[in-house]
């Protein structure tokens, strides 16, 4: 089998292999001769869900269950599921699969089981509209996991930059002032020449946030075919980027590591896209600004999402009623409410946003901005968007040649050449 196509490697497999084997296994539970027969489930998740709290608690409390979680990281979790289906043996009782990977998966149907024949339609009302189409086959007949958290989007920004700035700085005026992308440019513009910092922390963040607005992206949702070079949108959010980088707008710190802390705390770029889990990320990595930075809401035309995940069963999973029972708990309006207290996980059910917890939530971190309120109205407001299922294949590439601009190894003005070019040999290595 091409290696491409699922990633079927001795390393994949050994990966998984390892996953698999070498986990400790859960302590095994104290049985009455009396109790009924114990079924094991098995769940993969990647770290840092906050979902394996719950899953204790629901262990605990159902002694006819045996859970046992195995985590992986980000991309792994997706290559070793392909791996154990294309083995044909490994899948687990439920696995997570973020909103990247997820058309991949469609692909497949046949190693799913649909949740219409557990009861999902029972469910679909607790559920966004656009974020239940993105669990749905694109008949609407089969629907491959139930939705988790949702990421919608505000703009973190530093008060007290754009105030040295001379710019507005309360999060209503900071709203106004990016009304379309050539407003991220003009502010960015007059930071830097003011203050001498940045606006963005990466090209690669910068372009995302545009990006992400797009109902069309990378593939044509009737077809499936590559529509990158004939897509003017795609096109010109990638033009941003490289004016952005011709400006002198961009730090070139890589999002996530401690160097992005450290520019978090000491004020060395000065707007963020934020996602709702974002917040969480910003305010445990700069603990040391509280206050400096702060919220402002996009633009109704710029309202999008990013990340979020779907608990889906792997048709190998011999209890897949008893699965199911799992995941509608863990994605019910209740727990979801738990998961936003206690990890920040923003909930896809919008009935959980009249609950005060989140109605009346403020974030102290970022000056009191009413954290709850702005994410519930940004969700209500995503459009549906057709990612495709090799969107991450190209999302790569792309990320590949922004940050080869941004390490100024290649010129702003060959970057849509070259962009075009390794986006075709890495879907090369995929049958079409």
């Amino acid at each position: 089998m091409n290696r491409g196509k699922w990633g079927k490697t001795l390393g994949a497999l050994a990966a998984f292999c390892m996953l698999v084997s070498c986990s400790a296994a859960p302590a095994a539970k104290v049985a009455s001769l009396d109790a009924p027969e114990v079924l094991e489930l098995t769940v993969w998740l990647i770290p840092g869900t906050g979902l394996d709290e719950l899953i204790a608690e629901y262990d605990e409390r159902n002694p006819d269950v045996r859970i046992t979680i195995h985590t992986a990281q980000y991309e792994d979790i997706h290559t070793n599921l392909q791996t154990a289906f294309a083995a044909g043996y490994g899948a687990p009782d439920v696995s997570l699969i973020e909103l990247s990977y997820i058309e991949r998966f469609k692909k497949l149907p046949a190693y799913f089981y649909n949740l219409n024949d557990f009861g999902a339609r029972e469910v679909e009302s607790n559920f966004l509209d656009w974020k239940w189409q993105q669990a749905q086959d694109p008949s609407r007949t089969f629907v491959f996991g139930l939705p988790t958290d949702i990421g919608p989007l505000a703009v973190a920004y530093r008060r007290d930059l754009f105030m040295q700035a001379g710019l507005p700085f309360g999060r209503d005026d900071v709203s106004d002032l990016f009304r379309v992308w050539d407003d991220y440019l003009v502010v960015g513009k007059i930071i830097s020449e003011r203050t001498g910092v940045k606006m963005f922390n990466n090209l690669k963040i910068f372009y995302r946030m545009m990006f992400s607005q797009l109902e069309t992206q990378y593939f044509d949702r009737t077809t499936g075919k590559l529509i990158l070079s004939e897509n003017p949108d795609i096109r010109k959010a990638w033009d941003y980027a490289m004016e952005a980088s011709q400006l002198g707008l961009s730090a070139n710190i890589e999002t996530y590591l401690p160097e992005w802390g450290d520019g978090l705390a000491e004020g060395k770029f000065a707007v963020m896209p934020a996602p709702a889990w974002m917040t969480g990320m910003i305010r445990n990595n700069a603990p040391e600004a509280a206050g400096k930075w702060d919220l402002a809401r996009l633009h109704p035309d710029q309202h999008s999402n990013w990340g979020g995940s779907f608990l889906t069963l792997p048709k190998e999973g011999e209890h897949p009623e008893q699965a199911f029972r799992l995941i509608r708990y863990l994605t019910s309006p209740e727990q979801q409410l738990r998961m936003f207290a206690d990890n920040g996980n923003f909930p896809s059910t919008p009935v959980a946003y009249t609950d005060a917890s989140i109605r009346d939530k403020r974030d102290p971190y970022f000056n009191d901005a009413p954290v709850g309120d702005m994410f519930s109205q940004a969700a209500k407001n995503v459009k549906p968007v057709y990612e495709g299922p090799l969107s991450q294949v190209v999302a790569t590439a792309l990320d590949d040649v922004l940050q080869l601009v941004d390490n100024n190894q290649l010129p702003p003005g060959q970057g849509w050449a070259e962009a075009l070019k390794r986006v075709d040999q890495a879907l090369a290595s995929y049958d079409k």
